[in-house]
């Protein structure tokens, strides 16, 4: 025989629908509500109050004994009505006219056993601007349909529809009907007086409150179709597989996981019940872990019901716990980057939570990065501080999934190239050479990157050596393009060796109607070599130099500072102080063996000067140091005695570069390429 739910669109939500009653009172009900999750249902505060005969905007949370006098009834099964226990409650807040509140939501569990099945339906906010509800009994001829006309806070303001029937009073509680998407995207609350415009409670607020109290809505799958049916039946089949014992310890484990107020009793139980829940599949697959066989057959038969959520309930959570609140304009930003041939919605509704659903039904091919793992990669990739947790949950996930090792190295890869090329800070970069370190004759050649990596502009002298004043009136004009930048990384002095101690944090640039001040002194100013040797080596003092306990090493003498440094590769910071005639030797020997951050002062030395200098280098020093050093320019601003005034420091970090290769300065001089 059929059913008259059968080919019915409106058939979950009819199954669904609840209506509040006052206990003993007879009629069509004071208000409806909606299953939101088995043995749950959801309605407005004030439908409550009404059965209460309360104040419409009464926010006193009813007491166990108040609940007594409310009882609801399903239109679907007859008219028996059942008594209620409120579970949450969310109170109406009225502004001072009371034209306009906020929350209003009530939470309550009702008894169903022996009443059949009430599969409850998905709640989410949806693109859908036409949709339906239907008075508090929730007879067919009672349908209104609306149109969504825009968003207000929690609510949505509604329009009247096609229909010339009216939203009235008895509609509270009911659930606005997206029958394109076969899912509840809000919940009816108001009515204007004399007004045809009405009000709905938004679903993401609908959702929120069911996660607080940690009860979550389902998504059916329905079963009409015969290809579905006949996965149904392989599902069970796999299962069947499973002793008694194994397959209860995994029905209480899923029942654990998507927080359900009962456990599956049998195979087939389990398997409704995971088709019924959005995150039902993928949590089933995850219960079945530890069994290999049964596990993999239904990861096989689930692959072909189609579009399914990748994600088990716990590691949704997880993963909006990771990317935290307000963050769709982030993952929205990084979905482009990462899937750019994908269409997304410019309009709204701008929620996390349906993005990520949205990208969760993106197909992918079995072992390959699904879409939705691409985004969380770039999201985690431009992250400086927090990207580590989301790695470690996307290692996990795709463990579970089966994704390959090696598709997902070149995902992570790609993810953290692009990265790298948004967050690399501007910075100038000053190719200096000249005949010897005392001369007054320079080549130079400036380059201008900007915050992409790109090479903006380019100063050169023309083959022709220039002197100190033009030297300084060329990079006066640099750093002015370079300050156009809110932050950048400042100025590199490319040299030879055998040049590091040239004071070019010390030359004159235009300050406007200051005149002239020291290039140093308004921003960073680091020197690094034009050459690059065993690039390895620095990656990894880099790498491993960036812990709190890799403090600086002081390098006192030459001799001892090779055997120390040899011995030891997680020394990423030197600290050289020792005498001006061995400074050319220990940078030497500091390059060759890949330290990437030397501080030295290139006068004086000895202990009281070992300890000055090492009270500029804090224990954060890879985020501090080129800061501190410049703040002790500033205090040697009129002072040529100071330590500040003839501080270098060498800053070779291999990740501050631009994107493309850095290019060889194209001209030669005798004793060394440059």
């Amino acid at each position: 025989m059929r059913s008259p739910y059968d080919n019915d669109p409106d058939a979950p939500i009819r199954r669904a629908w609840a209506t509040v009653h006052a206990r003993g009172a007879a009629g069509a009900g004071l208000g409806a509500g909606l299953i939101v999750a088995d043995g749950f249902l959801l309605t407005c505060a004030h439908v409550v109050n009404a059965a209460l005969e309360r104040p419409k905007l009464a926010a006193a949370q009813p007491s166990a004994q108040d609940m007594l006098q409310v009882t609801v009834s399903f239109p679907g099964l007859g008219s028996e009505q059942r008594t209620v226990e409120l579970v949450s409650w969310l109170a109406p807040q009225p502004a001072k006219n009371e034209q306009w509140w906020n929350g209003d939501l009530a939470l309550l569990r009702v008894e169903t056993e022996g009443w059949g099945t009430f599969p409850p339906v998905p709640v989410r906010e949806t693109s859908s601007r036409h949709l339906s509800t239907w008075y508090a009994h929730g007879a067919p001829r009672s349908l209104v349909d609306v149109y969504v006309q825009t968003s207000m806070g929690p609510w949505y303001i509604l329009d009247p529809g096609r229909a010339p029937l009216e939203i009235l009073p008895g509609h509270s509680g009911a659930p606005l009907w997206d029958r394109e998407h076969g899912c509840v995207t809000g919940l009816m609350v108001s009515t204007e007086p004399d007004n045809s415009r009405s009000y709905a409670i938004r679903a993401s607020e609908l959702v929120k409150l069911l996660a607080e109290t940690h009860v979550f809505p389902a998504v059916i799958t329905e079963m009409s179709d015969p290809r579905t049916r006949a996965r149904r039946r392989e599902l069970v089949d796999a299962l069947e597989d499973l002793d008694e014992q194994k397959l209860q310890r995994c029905t209480q484990r899923f029942a654990r996981a998507l927080r359900l107020a009962w456990t599956p009793g049998s195979c087939t139980d389990l398997v409704d019940a995971a088709m019924r829940h959005q995150r039902g599949l993928p949590t089933l697959l995850s219960t079945l872990m530890a069994h290999g066989p049964v596990a993999q057959r239904v990861a096989d038969v689930a692959a072909m019901l189609g579009s399914l959520r990748l994600f088990t309930q716990e590691e949704y959570d997880e993963l909006c716990a990771f990317l935290g609140p307000d963050t769709f304009p982030e993952v929205r930003a990084a979905a482009r980057r990462a899937v750019p041939h994908f269409s997304l919605s410019q309009t709204g509704p701008f929620d996390v939570g349906a993005l990520i659903e949205d990208l969760e039904d993106r197909a992918s091919e079995p072992g390959v990065v699904p879409p939705v793992i691409q985004v969380i990669e770039e999201v985690a990739a431009a992250r400086q501080t927090s990207g580590d947790g989301l790695r470690e949950w996307s290692n996990r996930v795709t463990a579970r999934l089966g994704v390959s090792l090696e598709a997902m190295r070149q995902c992570r890869w790609s993810a953290t190239a692009r990265a790298s090329a948004q967050t690399v800070p501007p910075v100038l970069r000053v190719w200096l050479w000249t005949a010897d370190p005392d001369a007054e004759t320079f080549h130079y050649m400036f380059r201008l990157y900007d915050d992409h990596g790109n090479q903006v502009r380019v100063w050169t002298d023309g083959n022709a050596l220039c002197s100190r004043a033009d030297l300084c009136a060329a990079l006066s004009e640099a750093v002015d393009d370079l300050d156009q930048y809110e932050d950048s990384a400042g100025v590199e002095f490319l040299l030879e060796e055998g040049f590091f101690g040239l004071a070019v944090d010390r030359l004159p640039i235009s300050a406007g109607p200051l005149g002239t001040r020291p290039v140093g002194l308004d921003r960073v100013v680091v020197l690094r070599g034009q050459k690059e040797m065993r690039g390895g080596e620095w990656k990894t003092r880099w790498k491993q130099g960036q812990g709190s306990a890799a403090a600086p090493y002081v390098l006192r003498d030459l001799h001892t500072g090779n055997g120390s440094l040899t011995n030891s590769r997680e020394i990423a910071c030197v600290v050289a102080c020792c005498p001006p005639g061995q400074h050319d030797s220990t940078l030497a020997l500091c390059r060759w063996l890949g330290v990437p951050v030397i501080l030295w002062q290139r006068g004086t030395h000895g202990p009281d000067t070992a300890e000055a200098l090492r009270d500029v280098v804090s224990g954060d020093w890879p985020h501090t140091l080129r800061e501190a050093v410049r703040q002790q320019r500033v205090q040697a601003m009129f002072d040529s005695t100071h330590m500040g005034a003839h501080l270098a420091l060498m800053w070779e970090d291999p990740g501050w570069t631009p994107s493309r290769q850095r290019l060889a300065n194209p001209m030669k001089r005798e004793g060394g390429a440059v």
